[in-house]
């Protein structure tokens, strides 16, 4: 449902992307409906309804917990805050996790068929051990990523970058590599992009941070962020940042998320975009897709 929502365009994705589906709410209706479907699907073998609900609750909340593990943020408290939570632990598509997964079904149907030919009987359920074994690595990866978290942004705050000292951090996973995080610093005037490597052996290099200059207090700026787009976005969004630019009939305000930016992605990114006349009116406001703002 989140995926099919772009299709409508950025503010149609922006206002669905991991709201009501999954809020606290949503995941409740969602438990109910899977409980409904799946009796009648298995109604030639009837199962009490007690029986159904804790294995999909249980699948449900495993979701709403891995989404909330990642980058992205899920509006917990859909309908009543529009803050979306999110730990930073995981990218959005974790190729390790995968792999466990896909491990967890291929290895023991490997040893099964291994067995059955010598003629070994295994009277256990099929695949439950290789289940067991694979939610067990899950739960060990993702604890070693909450760590590593912690550490990088324990790196990150004590230093200080171009002479200022760090206000906001944030760390945000590499999908390939457990030991590389792409941090954002906020400080008084800059915003900065570092790469923080973690792990024995690892050094962190502060200078090398690329730093960005916040706007400077503007009617414009002061304007734009009191539009209805604007506070709506930057309620939802960590580590928000202005860009502003003069245009031919006035001025243009595009505010992003630099959790975007630092893990270099765009597609299916939204970006708040504001134009005004040269009297500081609001000409247009809108969400449009970050592939397509130039404005750095």
């Amino acid at each position: 449902m989140d995926l099919v929502s772009a299709l409508f365009g950025p503010a149609t994705y922006f206002a669905a992307r991991r709201t009501f589906t999954h809020s606290l709410l949503g995941t409740l209706l969602v438990i109910a409906i899977a409980t409904l479907f799946t009796r009648y699907l298995g109604k030639q073998q009837i199962e009490p309804l007690p029986a159904l609900i804790p294995p999909l609750a249980i699948a449900a909340t495993l979701h709403l917990l891995l989404d909330l593990f990642q980058s992205e943020g899920v509006a917990l408290l859909w309908s009543i805050r529009p803050t979306r939570f999110a730990l930073d632990w995981l990218p959005n598509v974790d190729p390790w996790i995968l792999a466990i997964l896909i491990a967890g079904i291929l290895v023991p149907e490997l040893f099964h068929l291994v067995s059955s030919e010598i003629g070994a009987k295994d009277n256990s359920p099929s695949g439950r051990d290789g289940a067991i074994l694979a939610f067990a690595l899950i739960v060990l990866y993702v604890g070693g990523r909450a760590i590593l978290h912690s550490d990088s942004l324990a790196l990150l705050e004590p230093h200080s970058y171009r002479g200022e000292s760090a206000r906001r951090v944030g760390a945000f996973p590499d999908a390939l590599s457990i030991f590389t995080w792409h941090g954002v610093v906020e400080t008084q005037s800059l915003v900065c992009l570092v790469g923080v490597p973690v792990g024995p052996g690892k050094s962190f290099d502060p200078e090398s941070a690329d730093c960005l200059h916040k706007p400077e207090v503007s009617p414009e700026l002061d304007a734009a962020q009191k539009t209805d787009i604007a506070q709506k976005y930057l309620q939802a969004m960590p580590l928000p940042r202005a860009a502003v630019a003069r245009t031919q009939d006035g001025y243009e305000v595009v505010i992003r998320s630099m959790r975007d930016t630092a893990e270099r992605e765009t597609r299916h990114r939204v970006a708040a975009r504001i134009l005004l006349d040269s009297r500081f009116g609001i000409t247009v406001e809108d969400l449009v897709w970050l592939s397509d703002i130039h404005l750095r």
